[in-house]
């Protein structure tokens, strides 16, 4: 895999400099194709060829981005009609958009069906079905709770009973009589997000997979025509290729040990694992307050809680690699610092005690792998501006 470190994030930061790329001083976020492009190729060569892979617009939704991946012939994943709009304003056409809004006004439906003819869109529940038209283009597949447990954060495990996503697999019968009924052709499940163990993933394929075939048993024996012809497995497994039992080929090879599996077009809606490792944030330090020997001096930095929300309000564990520009070598002695963001509160505070070679104002603090849930989540609190952006 391929990786941005400290040295090469500080040669792209000359080289925009140089060409006069960088137009604000206080912070700048780059993203590089390249190792988006490395990530995506992982997916292309492990999954079946014909399988959709529909990146979630959610995990970064800069348009340049959105554009570059359907340029390499990848989809899109929607989390709301807005989102619809910028994989379509990104050129993805109808068929290769994936819309799961858990929440679809019966005006978003009228207009998706009208304008979005061949477009897949998982309902989230049984009420929802009743809100489609009977006869409609749309590829029409139904969100399954396959109640399996796995190793997600609390917040990010969809998969319980208590979720707000999918109809319980439990409910067996009446998303059997539901595909009787609509002409759903798609069965969706996503579990959660940040999961390190896949086989949580496998574990609730088996029993969708299954349950794919048990409807279409039950629609033979009815004499319909209708069948399930693909699989969406979601995304939020975090792979691993440098460890071969948690890659993407080790994936897709125990997918491939399910039952009738192979009768099934795949869709994946993956975010993190081709995002995070493909940006980084670089900050001018504005100011330095020196407490004394006993308390971390201050660090203030022009980004904090807007850029890494999930860090800081979720109070999550997210460790993301930092270093400053030109000291990545440094003997000189070290200090503990605190650094902190721009914002008027007090939890502003991306780092607490961390040691690092003495810092002044100007130098240029780098945090690493924030491709994932920052830009696309950024924080109007304060009124500021999003940090200027560079697609490299």
């Amino acid at each position: 895999m391929k990786y941005i470190t400290p040295e090469i994030a500080e040669q792209y930061f000359n080289d925009a400099l140089n060409s006069k790329l960088i137009k604000s001083s206080k912070a700048t976020i780059f993203y590089v194709k390249e190792i988006l492009e490395d990530r995506l190729a992982y997916l292309q060569r492990d999954f079946p060829k014909n399988t959709l892979h529909a990146i979630a617009i959610k995990t970064n939704n800069h348009p340049e981005v959105l554009k570059h991946i359907v340029s390499l012939g990848y989809g899109l994943e929607a989390a709301s009609l807005e989102e619809v709009e910028l994989a379509k304003a990104a050129g993805a056409a109808n068929f290769r958009i994936v819309f799961d809004s858990p929440v679809k006004t019966q005006e978003e439906i009228d207009f998706i069906v009208k304008e979005y003819p061949g477009m897949y869109v998982n309902a989230n529940c049984l009420e929802e079905l009743k809100r489609y038209p009977e006869y409609h283009e749309l590829a029409l597949g139904l969100r399954i709770n396959p109640l399996v447990e796995n190793d997600a954060n609390g917040i990010f495990d969809v998969s319980n009973s208590t979720s707000k996503f999918g109809v319980p697999i439990s409910r067996e019968q009446e998303i059997i009589d539901a595909c009787i009924e609509h002409k759903i052709s798609t069965l969706h499940f996503h579990i959660g997000s940040g999961i390190k163990d896949f086989s949580a993933n496998v574990r609730a394929a088996k029993k969708v997979i299954a349950l794919a075939h048990k409807i279409d048993e039950v629609r033979k024996k009815k004499s319909l025509r209708e069948r399930i012809t693909t699989i969406d497995i979601g995304g939020g497994i975090q792979f691993d290729q440098e460890v071969t039992s948690q890659s993407t080929k080790a994936f897709v090879a125990a997918l491939f040990q399910i039952d009738h599996l192979e009768n099934y077009q795949l869709i994946t809606e993956f975010g993190s694992f081709v995002h995070k490792h493909a940006s980084f944030m670089i900050s001018r330090v504005e100011y330095v307050i020196d407490n004394g020997d006993d308390i971390p001096n201050i660090a203030y930095l022009h980004v904090g809680a807007d850029l890494f929300l999930r860090k800081v309000y979720a109070n999550l564990d997210i460790n993301y690699p930092y270093t400053v520009l030109g000291k990545n070598n440094s003997s000189s002695a070290t200090k503990k610092y605190t650094i902190v963001g721009p914002l008027c509160f007090s939890g502003d505070v991306l780092y607490e005690g961390i040691e690092l070679p003495e810092l002044k104002s100007g130098d240029q603090f780098v945090m690493l792998d924030i491709g994932a849930n920052t830009f696309s989540m950024w924080s109007g609190h304060c009124s500021r501006k999003k940090a200027h952006f560079i697609l490299i």
